[in-house]
């Protein structure tokens, strides 16, 4: 009996050896797994840290160099401002008027290119000039042409308009007598800036357009060319005050 009972023993003992063995090997291999995926997991969340910190750093370098750019704008545009304000006390040539022997006419031009500012200053002083002599003869006709209740034409005012004009374009004795270039920078480009002044012997330019009211039937005037200058005079005096 005692001998059945120990072979059955060692015959369970023998069944269990393997199955405990298996069991064994599976909780070790489970266990490899785990430690494996663990290690696949802390690795995959070392990486992603990483990115992360990373971007930050990417995201905070990007934020500074665009800091940086807009001060450098800010920079820029206050610098170009700076440099486009004019700090002239007195604007070259404006101490140059139109005086009892010389019609003077003032003028500006603005260009990114130096000879087109200057001409754009000229054109600019002879239309001033026009426009004194216009404004000055029209007062003389219109005054007298009153006096005789008579009052002018919108065709006939034109005409006096373009007898000026015609007198200073074709005059051949105005000079340049003040004329000064200075330049700024705006929108990053240099523009040129400048002013001329020109004159001209009053005779020169009333003459002629004496000479072409007189010829008009609408506009001729009863009185002599010294009489015609006297008048242009006070006329230009007062609108100079």
């Amino acid at each position: 009996m005692k001998k059945t009972i120990i072979l059955a023993l060692m015959a369970l003992a023998i069944v269990a050896v393997p199955a405990t063995a298996q069991t064994r090997k599976e909780r070790k291999a489970a266990e490899k797994a785990k430690w494996e995926q663990q290690q696949q997991f802390d690795a995959e969340e070392a990486a992603l840290r990483h990115q992360i910190r990373m971007d930050s750093i990417a995201n905070a370098k990007r934020v500074e160099e665009e800091k940086a750019a807009e001060a450098a704008a800010r920079a820029k545009a206050r610098a170009e401002a700076q440099a486009a304000q004019e700090v002239e006390v007195s604007e070259p040539c404006s101490d140059l008027l139109t005086t009892a022997t010389l019609i003077r006419g003032r003028g500006i031009g603005e260009d990114y290119d130096q000879q087109m500012a200057v001409e754009l200053a000229r054109s600019a002083a002879l239309e001033e000039m026009a426009s004194q002599i216009n404004t000055s003869v029209q007062a003389i006709v219109s005054n007298y042409k009153k006096t005789m209740r008579i009052n002018l034409t919108r065709e006939s005012k034109q005409r006096m308009e373009g007898m000026t004009l015609t007198a200073v374009e074709q005059s051949t004795g105005y000079r340049i007598a003040c004329r000064k270039t200075t330049s700024y920078v705006l929108n990053g480009e240099k523009l040129f800036k400048h002013y001329m002044v020109v004159e001209v012997a009053k005779d020169e330019l009333l003459e002629p357009i004496y000479e072409g009211i007189q010829e008009d039937e609408e506009l001729q005037l009863d009185m002599d060319y010294q009489k015609f200058a006297e008048e242009f005079d006070k006329n230009l005096q007062q609108d100079m005050q």
